[in-house]
């Protein structure tokens, strides 16, 4: 398991200053695999993802199916290092100054850089997108708000200078402006849009190497080159994305050569299949992505603590790996809320005293005694025999829906009465951030494995995918301590005692971490997999050979 992505290296952050210096670190393809041939101009690349997308607004969406389509047509003001994910080089902006104090940062924004309306990229526009997610106008939803909440404000100085001021120094800053789901909006499209409460949901006008060219739901949505692209012309003609459901009928189609690519599997048994068939190229890769239970506190009896326990408690996590892993890619397992083998992975001595997490592989616990501490503690709680639990999710994703069956199907063994409830992305998004669930699966993935970038959006009160509604005030300022301090060895502490702090709630339960694979033609060239699902799938390096 390749883990370079979980290692923490903020050397280069933490200069004062940063700049470009040539066109290779702007994070397009340099790896040897990407340019073992000389490239070749032209064609269509065919990719299929699982379904449609619920919307087009990448900074409101939390789901690949909108990432996928929409990043090739928008630029960040930083991206992720291809060639070292654990740095961060400009892409909108050309460099980058931070103050001693550590609080203030300037961003220099590149010149002559146009939307795809012709707009001219200024920072009124930097300062509206990074002000739209971290305090979202109403009616907007802004999943990674809270990865920006260190923002104390923007000011805009001159047409191509924005300066951010932070509340207290943040060493992951410039990886979380990074985030490949914050694409940059021009100001005079979303803010008229933003005041209706829509948003970019129904039109995608952005600055990056692709721009749509149509849409039909169900059956395709394609992109064509953007000719006006500021950076170094992209290689394909267009895109062509198919919106087939199932992971099998996805690999029947690439196997059948009717697309390309696929970059989003879980199944194993396909993945093999796959594997087998000539002139295709297979990877497993694993991800900053956990499947958590998520109780709604805000819904009794979920507001009990001792309800959450017991639905720690209830759970076998090894029998869940085993049983959803295949299916799923839910093979992983941490110690703690940092991804596996992470330098801030707590010890297995420290994991087990929390209620259920003993039964983690090779932990040595006992799923009967903890079932029968939870029906105890249900029983105190009040909870009846029998009390019904509908769980929503996900139909397209295994990691949601398989996740959700299994865990049902634990909870009966506690006297819980619980059945699954399967949507749409689009209609299990909208019962999520509403809060309109008594608990939910949700399998949560990040782009980066920075702390402030998993802590900071998952598991702080007022960060973006506290779907489950609680308020920790102490939680949230042991986040802001860990987030400021620039010591090493006092940050690893830092975040451990902020797991320790989170896990001890049962505000979110933790199963597994997952590992997702991709597969394509050895006629698509240039793209270089990351340790994450979304980063470099701009796909402006791509290109196919005959």
């Amino acid at each position: 398991m390749d883990t370079a992505g979980f290692r923490l290296t903020r050397r280069d952050v933490l200069r004062t200053t940063g700049s470009l210096l040539t066109a290779a670190t702007l994070g397009w393809p340099t790896r040897a695999a990407a340019q073992a041939a000389a490239p070749k101009r032209g064609g269509t690349l065919r990719v299929s993802n699982g379904g449609d997308p619920p919307d087009f607004d990448i900074q409101q969406t939390a789901t690949y199916l909108t990432q996928f389509l929409a990043a090739p047509c928008y630029s960040t003001l930083m991206r992720e290092d291809v060639s070292d994910p654990t740095r961060v080089v400009p892409e909108l902006i050309e460099r980058w100054d931070i103050a001693a104090d550590g609080r203030t940062v300037t961003l220099h924004v590149r010149k002559d850089v146009a939307f795809h309306n012709g707009d001219v990229l200024t920072a009124e526009d930097v300062k509206y997108n990074l002000d739209r997610i971290r305090v979202p106008p109403k009616g907007i939803v802004s999943p990674r708000k809270g990865q920006l909440a260190n923002i104390e404000s923007v000011e805009v100085r001159g047409p191509l200078t924005a300066i951010v001021h932070l509340k207290q120094p943040q060493p992951d800053f410039l990886f979380l402006i990074s985030n490949p789901f914050n694409g940059i909006y021009p100001k005079k499209v979303v803010e008229p849009l933003d005041q209706t409460g829509q948003g970019m949901k129904r039109q995608i006008v952005g600055t990056g190497p692709f721009r749509l060219a149509r849409a039909t739901e169900g059956q395709i949505y394609e992109l064509v080159r953007n000719e006006k692209y500021w950076g170094p012309a992209p290689y394909l003609d267009r895109m062509q994305f198919f919106p087939i459901k199932g992971e099998v009928e996805r690999a029947a189609a690439l196997q059948g050569k009717r697309v390309d690519g696929c970059f989003f599997f879980a199944s194993e048994s396909v993945l093999q299949s796959l594997a087998k068939v000539p002139g295709m190229v297979t990877l497993r890769r694993p991800n900053p992505i956990f499947i958590n239970l998520i109780p709604n506190v805000t819904k009794k009896p979920f507001d009990d603590p001792r309800v959450r326990e017991a639905l720690s408690l209830a759970i076998d996590r090894e029998a869940f790996i085993k049983t959803v892993g295949p299916l799923a890619g839910a093979f992983y397992h941490s110690l703690g809320l940092m991804p596996p083998k992470s330098p801030y992975s707590l010890t297995a001595a420290e994991v087990k005293q929390f209620s259920g997490y003993d039964t983690l592989p090779g932990l040595g616990g006992n799923i009967a005694a903890n079932r029968q501490k939870a029906i105890a503690l249900l029983e105190q709680a009040g909870v009846p025999k029998g009390f019904k639990i509908v769980i929503p999710t996900r139909g397209d994703v295994p990691a949601f829906r398989d996740s959700a069956i299994n865990v049902s199907s634990q909870l009966k063994l506690v006297g819980l009465d619980a059945t699954v409830d399967v949507r749409d992305a689009g209609a299990f998004y909208q019962l999520e951030t509403k809060g309109d669930f008594q608990i939910v699966m949700h399998s949560v993935a990040i782009a980066g494995a920075q702390p402030d970038q998993i802590l900071g959006e998952g598991y702080t009160s007022f960060g973006g995918r506290n779907y489950g509604g609680w308020k920790n005030e102490a939680l949230d300022d042991l986040y802001r301590a860990q987030s400021a301090e620039l010591d090493a060895k006092k940050r690893v502490e830092a975040v451990r005692q902020f797991q320790l702090a989170f896990l001890k709630t049962y505000n979110q339960v933790n199963l597994a971490w997952v590992g997702y694979a991709a597969a394509h033609a050895s006629t698509l060239h240039g793209w270089v997999p990351m340790t994450d699902l979304y980063n470099n799938m701009q796909m402006s390096r791509v290109w196919l050979s005959t």
